[in-house]
């Protein structure tokens, strides 16, 4: 039997985008395609292990966080906020845990009324990210400006992308 030649990144990512339109998901479509597209892009490029074998692991699963760098200068609002929060008893070090992240968001901001924020290109923050174990109903809270919260996100997102659940990060703000 011929094998069919395994589908590419662009092909699954266009049809997350087209699954997410159709389910009208309620989240933001840009950070969901993002995040779909890469982890998409990452399975065409490493496909799962054949039958018995293991599927190789990446070595920040246990033990020595990664470094998870925000620079102050492209994201000053969110680098001031997580310097805050760790300054005000908040961990540095966290564990990475994709699949709570929605019920911890909610945890976290659901209570910071919306109608409270400071301008109208402002969002609530969180600390620790809702992507971690840690985030969720005791996280620190503020707004800050729309374009510098999603762009730590994915700055975040993008240096923990090949990271499994359970690996340990440590959030570090630099200049």
């Amino acid at each position: 039997m011929p094998q069919r030649p395994a589908p590419t990144a662009t092909s699954l990512a266009l049809i997350a985008l087209i699954a997410l339109i159709l389910l009208q998901v309620p989240a933001e479509a840009g950070s969901l395609f993002g995040a779909a597209s890469g982890s998409l892009a990452r399975r065409a490029a490493h496909p799962p292990a054949a039958h018995g074998q293991q599927a190789p692991q990446a070595a920040h699963a246990a033990g020595k966080p990664r470094d998870v760098v925000i620079q102050r200068g492209k994201h000053p609002e969110a680098a001031q906020h997580i310097e805050h929060a760790q300054r005000n008893g908040q961990p540095t070090v966290l564990h990475i845990d994709r699949s709570g992240a929605a019920q911890r968001r909610i945890a976290s901001t659901g209570s910071v009324n919306p109608q409270r924020k400071p301008g109208p290109n402002a969002e609530r923050d969180e600390y620790p990210p809702a992507f971690t174990r840690e985030g969720g109903h005791n996280a620190n809270v503020r707004f800050i400006d729309r374009h510098d919260n999603r762009g730590a996100g994915g700055t975040m997102g993008a240096q923990t992308r090949d990271l499994p659940e359970g690996s340990k990060i440590r959030i570090v703000v630099r200049d």
